[in-house]
C-alpha cells in the first residue's frame, strides 16, 4: 500500500480561490440550528477540570475523505496525542458530506479524546448532525459549537462562532451563515464565560497586513466584526484562509513565534489536507495542525506535521 503510495504522480498543488472583493456581513435572522442561543438547554458543557495546563490538538481543513489523506490525517492525530494534546479541536471544512464527515471526524474520535467541531462554509447542517450522531453510537466524545455554544475545559473555556459570514462563502445550500445577531450573543457570551476563554471561528477577524491569518491574494478577507471580540478573548482559533495558516499573531497583529509564550494569542492552524497548498509566504505545504497549549494567562504554540512530512 505504501508503495503503491509513492509510485503515484505528485499531487497537484491546490490553487487557493481568489478572494470575492468587498465581501459584506450578511444581513438576516439567526439559524438556530447552526448557532443555538447560549441560554438554551444543552449550550454549555464541561468536558475536562483544571489541571493548570491544557493542550489542544487544532486541526481544520480536514476536506477529503480519501485513503491517502485518511492515512496522512491519522498521522497527524497521533502525532498530536504524542505532544500531549488532551483534547482535539476540528475547525471548519470537515468535508462535503454526511459520510466524508463521518470518516474524517471519526479519525480524530478513534483517537480517545473529546473532539470540538465547528462548521465551517461547506457543511450541511443536517449533514454533519447525522455524522456525529453516528460516531456518538460508536462511544465518541464529540462536542459541535453550533449546539454546545460554550465548552469547560478547566484550564480555558471555549465559545464558538461556526459558519461563513457572508453568503457567497458557502460551498452548499444549507451550510451555516451566521449574522450580527450572532457575534452579539457571543460577544455577551464572551463577558460571562469563565476565564481564560479561547474564541474558535470557522473564519479569521478582518486584520490589517500579510502577517494577519486572513492575508489571501494581497487582501485581508475575514470578518470586521470579529475584531471587537479579541479584546474580550485573549486567545483564538480561526481557519478558511489557508493560505494563511501554520501562523500565530498577538493582540498587535504581530507574529508570535512557535513555543512563546503570550497573554494575547490567535492560531490559524492552516488546512490539515494533505494536498500541496500555496501559502502567501510562496511556500507550498501539504497538510499541517498545531498544538495550543494554555497555561494560566498565557498560551503558546508550535506547528505539528508528522516526522516523516518534515524531512
Amino acid at each position: 500500500m505504501l508503495a503503491g503510495c509513492r509510485e503515484k504522480a505528485p499531487a497537484p498543488v491546490a490553487t487557493p480561490p481568489a478572494p470575492a472583493p468587498a465581501l459584506q456581513p450578511t444581513a438576516g435572522r439567526s439559524d438556530a440550528a447552526c448557532a443555538a442561543p447560549f441560554e438554551a438547554a444543552g449550550a454549555r458543557e464541561k468536558l475536562r477540570a483544571a489541571k493548570g495546563e491544557l493542550r489542544i490538538g487544532v486541526m481544520a481543513g480536514l476536506k477529503d475523505a480519501d485513503d491517502d489523506n485518511v492515512a496522512f490525517l491519522k498521522r497527524v492525530v497521533a502525532e498530536l496525542q504524542q505532544r500531549g494534546a488532551e483534547v482535539l479541536l476540528a475547525d471548519g471544512d470537515l468535508g462535503d458530506n454526511s459520510d466524508e464527515q463521518e470518516t474524517l471526524l471519526g479519525v480524530l474520535t478513534d483517537s480517545g479524546l473529546p473532539v470540538i467541531a465547528a462548521a465551517g462554509n461547506r457543511e450541511v447542517r443536517s449533514d454533519l448532525d447525522a455524522a456525529e450522531a453516528e460516531l456518538r453510537k460508536k462511544g465518541a466524545r464529540i462536542v459541535d459549537l453550533s449546539h454546545v455554544r460554550l465548552v469547560e475545559l478547566g484550564d480555558a473555556s471555549v465559545v464558538g462562532l461556526p459558519g461563513a459570514f457572508e453568503r457567497r462563502q458557502i460551498h452548499a445550500d444549507g451550510a451555516c451563515v451566521y449574522v450580527q445577531k450572532d457575534v452579539d450573543a457571543v460577544a455577551n457570551a464572551l463577558d460571562r464565560a469563565p476565564p481564560p476563554v479561547l474564541l474558535v471561528a470557522a473564519v479569521p477577524p478582518r486584520g490589517q497586513d500579510a502577517n494577519a491569518l486572513d492575508a489571501s491574494e494581497g487582501q485581508n478577507v475575514g470578518d470586521p466584526r470579529l475584531v471587537p471580540l479579541l479584546r474580550k478573548a485573549p486567545f483564538g482559533v480561526f481557519g478558511q484562509v489557508w493560505e494563511a495558516g501554520g501562523r500565530a499573531v498577538d493582540g498587535a497583529g504581530a507574529r508570535v513565534a512557535p513555543a512563546v509564550p503570550s497573554d494575547r494569542l490567535y492560531l490559524n492552524p492552516g488546512a490539515a489536507d494533505h494536498t500541496p497548498w500555496p501559502m502567501s509566504d510562496g511556500r507550498t505545504v501539504a497538510g499541517q495542525a498545531a498544538l495550543l497549549t494554555i497555561r494560566g494567562r498565557k498560551a503558546s504554540w508550535e506547528p505539528v506535521r508528522p516526522a516523516e512530512e518534515k524531512k
